[in-house]
């Protein structure tokens, strides 16, 4: 007999119809302003979490399948955003044909991910040709990537305090042109406030960042949102 999977409490904001959060909200701005440049079609959504934004991605596009490693993550988002399609995925795939997909979205999910590479070519293979990819992800601050520059230790992709790989905007780019993928839009979005203070360089890069989102130069921020088409030849 089988048991139903116990889901821990989820917070407020994840819940169906709820009131954003803060982060939240911005995340789902950014990805959702992506989205909305994809023709409709068939939606994957690669690592859903508790399927929040997925509920958002299906007011424009609702033929979607959303799959997720965490089989208690699956369970909470089948109850609380039905009708849609929630699965648990392998770590190392997805159970799809080849060409099965017109889009694939990836939210915050590169930084979880143990092999990028062949994250990435898994996303290749479900997509149809000239597929496009929403991808969403954390990376370097910007600041520590020029100091690194002008003392001459260019920093790549690395593992951080907390276990989660942090990847640079140029190990990013580099990694979608190794699979085919041309970036076609890019914007980014910040993650205030910014009280995360170890040292003066994150005090720093706190107000750095703080002015660069009042002045919308989404470049300079924390989670980039790369719009990408495979096969499109990304220009300089």
């Amino acid at each position: 007999m089988s048991h139903p999977i116990a889901v821990p409490e989820v917070p407020a904001h994840f819940h169906r119809d709820a009131p954003l959060e803060a982060h939240q909200r911005r995340r789902h701005r950014a990805v959702l302003a992506a989205l909305a440049r994809v023709p409709r079609g068939r939606l994957l959504d690669y690592g859903c979490g508790w399927g929040d934004i997925t509920w958002s991605m299906a007011r424009t596009h609702p033929d979607l399948h959303a799959v997720d490693v965490d089989p208690e993550r699956v369970e909470y988002a089948r109850r609380e955003f039905a009708p849609l399609e929630f699965s648990t995925c392998r770590p190392d795939g997805v159970d799809f044909p080849d060409a099965s997909f017109d889009c694939v979205a990836s939210v915050v999910v590169l930084p979880f991910v143990p092999d990028v590479d062949a994250y990435l070519a898994e996303i290749r293979r479900v997509l149809r040709p000239e597929g496009h990819l929403v991808l969403a992800t954390k990376v370097c601050p910007r600041l520590r990537q020029l100091k690194n520059v002008l003392t001459g230790h260019p920093q790549r992709s690395r593992e951080s305090t907390t276990g989660l790989r942090v990847h640079t905007t140029g190990d990013v780019l580099r990694l979608l042109d190794r699979h085919g993928f041309g970036v076609i839009g890019r914007s980014g979005f910040f993650d205030p406030p910014f009280e995360a203070h170890r040292n003066v360089a994150d005090v720093v890069n706190g107000a750095v960042e703080s002015l660069a989102e009042l002045l919308h130069l989404h470049s300079m921020a924390p989670y980039q949102v790369f719009l990408c088409r495979l096969g499109e030849v990304r220009r300089p």
